[in-house]
């Protein structure tokens, strides 16, 4: 049952090799400790630890007593646009599905991923340069809600309501259709990630380990 779980679980992937050389990206801006301490703030303390078994409250102590410790540590990484394999690592926990019938089949469970705090530090300062990028850039669609700092499930609902009753108005006939896609961000296929980066105008630093063939 073991090895039917890891290989449900933990498919093989196709390794990307390191770059060959890493060179400074002038064009980026430089880290701000504000940015550190957003992310931060971001964390909660009662999250468990990845690999290197450092919780985000010793993090926010750290930088609490001198914010320059992790400034001088992620900046490098921010300017090389590089996250190290090292980084990637984490711990996989197992965990069955309430109420089935059957624990004979991986569907039966799911899998909490536990990474490196140190690293979900640095993927949410990217993250929030990309969501700033994005709407600089009008990439995102005017309802969209998800992931968004400032809009919920709530503004969702609205939205959704507004556009039905505005139809129902003119005494249109109105449908919905709700779409549940399962492990999608784990499908997403790099090149056409990179391909929609970079047609957005994203600088080749936000994808340097993605094929643009």
């Amino acid at each position: 049952m073991n090895n039917v779980l890891l290989e449900h679980f933990f498919p093989p992937k196709e390794r990307f090799s390191p770059p060959p050389s890493l060179r400074p990206h002038n064009s980026v801006p430089p880290l701000m400790t504000e940015e550190i301490a957003t992310a931060l703030s971001k964390c909660s303390p009662t999250s468990a630890p990845g690999p290197d078994g450092i919780p985000y409250s010793t993090w926010k102590q750290v930088n609490k007593i001198n914010a320059s410790i992790l400034l001088q540590i992620l900046t490098p990484l921010v300017l090389l646009g590089y996250h190290p394999a090292s980084l990637k690592s984490s711990n996989g926990v197992v965990l069955d599905k309430p109420g089935k019938p059957s624990y004979e089949s991986p569907s039966s469970f799911r899998i909490i991923v536990l990474i490196r705090t140190f690293s979900k530090i640095l993927e949410r300062i990217i993250a929030a340069r990309l969501l700033t990028a994005a709407r600089l850039r009008g990439l995102l669609h005017p309802n969209q809600c998800g992931s968004l700092p400032g809009l919920s499930t709530y503004d969702a609902c609205l939205t959704l309501t507004n556009d039905v009753k505005t139809l129902q108005r003119p005494r249109l006939k109105v449908s919905s259709v709700f779409l549940d896609i399962k492990a999608g961000f784990d499908n997403v296929d790099n090149n056409t990630l990179a391909r929609i980066l970079r047609e957005g105008g994203y600088p080749p630093i936000w994808f340097p380990g993605f094929r643009l063939s």
